[in-house]
C-alpha cells in the first residue's frame, strides 16, 4: 500500500482539504510502515505528494534522497530550493542542510559539505547533522573536531548512544596505527580513559598494554600482558599479537606465561624449520607454521594456504570478521574483545 492510501486508511477523517502539517508525524510513521520495491514510483508519489501539498517542503527532501542516486545535482537543486524557502528555520533548517551535505559528499565536494552542516548544528539541535560532520571531520584526520561532533551526537540522542564514542575512539585508534606514534598513543591514552569511565576494564587493558609498547615501557607491558593473558584466549591471542608491532615484542612475549607463549615465540625467530609437511597437523602447528610464513617463505607455503586459504590469521572473538594481527580494534564491530584463530582443522 502507498504512503498516501495508508495515510488516508489510519486517518478516517481525511479529506481533499486536509493539512498535513497538524499530523505530519502520523504520515511519516506510514511512510515508514511501507515496504516499497520500486524507489521510483515512490519518487512519482512523492512529487505527486508536493504538488498537492505545497506548504510541506518535506516532502521533496525524501523525494531528492531517491534521486540523489542517479543524479545528485537534481538532488542538490530540489534540496537547495527547499533551503531557501521562508518556512525553512530552526530545526527544518538545519533537517535541510543535512540533506544538502549529503548531496555534496556525494559530489565528492566535502569541503562545502562541512560547511553547510557548520551552519546546521549552530542553527539547531539535530543530531544527524553532528553525526554527519563528524565522519567527514574523521575522514580528513582532523580526530579533535570529529569527537567533539559525536559527543555532541550523543549528547543528543539516547544515552545508549555513547557506544558511538566508543567506536569513534577505537577507528581512530585503528587509523593512527598508520600514522606518527605521538598521535597513535595520543589516541590510546583517550581510549584508556574513555574505557575505564564506561566501566570497560578489558578495553582500558588493550589500550593501555599498547601505551606501555609505544613507550617501550617493557616491565609495564609485561605487567598488562599478564593481566590480559588471565582474562582468557580471546584476549591473550590479542594481546600477544599486538606485539608483533614492536621490536621487543619478543623479549615481552617470552617473559609472559600463557597458552601461546610458545606459538608467537615462534614468530620471532628466523632459525625456525620444520621437518614435517603433514597437511595434517595439529591446528596449533598450522598455525605456527603460518606465522612463520607471513615473514620468512619456505615450501610448506602452499599447504598452509590450502588451510588458511584467505591469509586471515584471527577472526573477531564478537563478530567472527577477519582481524588484522597489527590492529587491536575489528574494522567491521568496531570493538576491542579479543580475537581467534581462523583455522580450517578438517584440512
Amino acid at each position: 500500500m502507498w504512503p498516501f492510501n495508508l495515510f488516508k486508511k489510519k486517518n478516517r477523517k481525511y479529506s481533499s482539504t486536509y493539512k498535513f502539517k497538524s499530523e505530519i508525524q502520523d504520515f511519516f510513521e506510514a511512510l515508514c510502515d511501507c515496504h516499497l520495491n520500486n524507489r521510483w514510483e515512490y519518487f512519482a508519489e512523492l512529487k505527486k505528494l508536493a504538488g498537492l501539498y505545497p506548504e510541506e517542503p518535506v516532502f521533496w527532501l525524501f523525494a531528492g534522497d531517491i534521486l540523489r542516486d542517479k543524479n545528485p545535482e537534481k538532488a542538490l537543486e530540489l534540496h537547495r530550493d527547499v533551503l531557501f524557502r521562508p518556512a525553512a528555520t530552526g530545526v527544518l533548517r538545519a533537517m535541510v542542510l543535512e540533506h544538502v551535505a549529503r548531496d555534496y559528499v556525494v559530489l565528492k565536494q566535502d569541503k562545502k559539505a562541512v560547511s553547510v552542516l557548520k551552519d546546521a548544528v549552530k542553527c539547531a539541535n539535530y543530531a544527524p547533522a553532528a553525526l554527519l560532520l563528524s565522519e567527514l571531520y574523521e575522514a580528513e584526520g582532523d580526530y579533535e573536531n570529529g569527537l567533539e561532533e559525536i559527543k555532541r551526537y550523543v549528547s543528543m540522542t539516547d544515552p545508549k548512544n555513547e557506544s558511538a564514542v566508543q567506536r569513534y575512539y577505537s577507528r581512530v585508534v585503528n587509523r593512527f596505527f598508520k600514522s606518527r606514534e605521538e598521535d597513535k598513543n595520543a589516541a590510546l591514552k583517550w581510549l584508556s580513559v574513555f574505557s575505564k569511565k564506561c566501566g570497560d576494564e578489558n578495553q582500558s587493558l588493550v589500550a593501555g598494554f599498547i601505551s606501555s609498547m609505544i613507550g617501550a615501557n617493557a616491565k609495564k607491558s609485561s605487567e598488562y600482558l599478564k593481566k590480559l593473558v588471565d582474562l582468557g584466549e580471546n584476549y591473550e591471542l590479542l594481546s600477544r599479537s599486538l606485539l608483533l608491532n614492536f621490536q621487543n615484542g619478543s623479549e615481552i612475549n617470552y617473559g609472559v606465561e600463557g597458552a601461546y607463549k610458545e606459538l608467537f615465540h615462534m614468530l620471532f625467530n628466523k632459525n625456525l624449520k620444520y621437518e614435517s609437511k603433514n597437511a595434517n597437523a595439529d591446528a596449533e602447528t598450522l598455525v605456527s607454521r603460518k606465522l612463520t610464513l607471513r615473514n620468512f617463505l619456505t615450501d610448506n607455503f602452499d599447504i598452509l594456504d590450502s588451510v588458511i586459504p584467505d591469509h586471515s590469521l584471527f577472526v573477531c572473538s564478537e563478530c567472527g570478521r577477519h582481524m588484522s594481527e597489527i590492529l587491536p580494534v575489528c574494522p567491521v564491530c568496531q570493538k576491542i574483545t579479543g580475537r581467534k584463530f581462523k583455522i580450517n582443522q578438517e584440512a
